[in-house]
């Protein structure tokens, strides 16, 4: 349960006090890990993953989440840094639809006992899936909350997934304020039981348009997305008629690695898993620039007709 600690102000400057640091403190410890799945997920924050609803982000965290169960590394190149429990939390699918998932999922793995899952659609499970909600004025942890800070105590995951972000918040996505509240309930467990959360976040088709070097805009409050330590974008680019190749974008991460030059990548993605094909990448590419001149020239064809059309209004 998130427990407040009643003291005095004074007791709490002086409990701060305690942990300021002077110069290059040589008590703190360096060179420690500080991924997850790198260059993907790093240790001590939140990871934003981020698309079109429907677009396969919970095909993308169920894999990823496999990964770092079972300690292998994501399409045998990017390394499980620190594999361990993942808890993941689903108010989309219902518990047949999410295990019919997994089923799939597993063939292309070790047997997983490190993949824990809830999904808030199940009978008996009555509970609201809001993380925070408001009493009157004042913004407020849920009964949710607590409880799932209870099975994070006990369980001990090195990663929390949170399937959407718009089911959990309970709040206003579009209010800064909103955003910070609930980051700050995330960050208290993060601090108190070594945690790290990944959030699939809904974003909209206009949003997920192609904008020169994929450069897409966040929908909500933009805390949501600055706050986040990582921000994967994951995009659907059509080859051909019902064939679709699956892109990963890093459009944000403030850990260093060399790694983050692997990135953009298209993958296929077959039973379930993403699998990485030099070929079907290279066709995924062609395709994606061809839909790219094509959009252009749509777009100069419009801008000259508008042109051509306020020549004809007479003054």
């Amino acid at each position: 349960m998130i427990e407040v600690v009643v003291e005095t102000l004074e007791e709490k400057v002086e409990r701060i006090k305690k942990k300021l640091h002077y110069g290059n403190d040589a008590s703190i410890t360096r060179g420690t890990n500080k991924w997850i799945l790198e260059p993907l997920i790093p240790k001590k924050g939140i990871t934003i993953l981020d698309g079109l609803g429907g677009s396969g982000k919970s095909w993308l965290a169920m894999d990823l989440s496999y990964s770092i169960g079972t300690g292998k590394d994501f399409l045998g190149m990017f390394p499980v840094a620190t594999p361990g429990k993942v808890l993941y939390l689903t108010a989309e699918e219902d518990e047949e639809t999410f295990a019919e998932r997994l089923d799939m999922i597993q063939r292309h793995y070790p047997e997983n006992k490190n993949f824990i899952w809830l999904s808030l659609l199940e009978e008996g499970v009555d509970i609201t899936s809001y993380l925070c909600t408001r009493k009157r004025w004042d913004r407020v942890v849920t009964e949710t909350a607590q409880i799932i800070e209870k099975l994070i105590k006990e369980i001990k995951p090195i990663l929390v997934v949170i399937d959407p972000l718009i089911s959990f918040f309970g709040l206003n996505e579009n209010d800064s304020e909103d955003a910070m509240f609930y980051y700050d309930v995330l960050r208290h467990m993060i601090r108190e039981y070594h945690t790290n959360f990944l959030i699939l976040h809904h974003q909209n088709k206009e949003g997920m348009r192609t904008q020169g070097d994929d450069v897409i805009s966040f929908r909500g409050s933009g805390v949501l997305r600055e706050q986040a330590r990582s921000r994967i974008i994951y995009k659907s680019i059509e080859i051909s008629e019902n064939v679709f190749a699956k892109k990963i974008i890093l459009e944000k991460s403030n850990r260093f690695s060399n790694l983050k030059n692997s990135l953009p990548i298209y993958l296929k993605f077959e039973g379930g898993v993403h699998k990485y094909d030099k070929a079907f990448e290279l066709e995924a590419k062609k395709a994606e620039e061809q839909a790219k001149n094509k959009n252009k020239k749509q777009g100069n064809s419009k801008k000259k007709q508008e042109e051509i059309e306020d020549d004809d209004i007479p003054f």
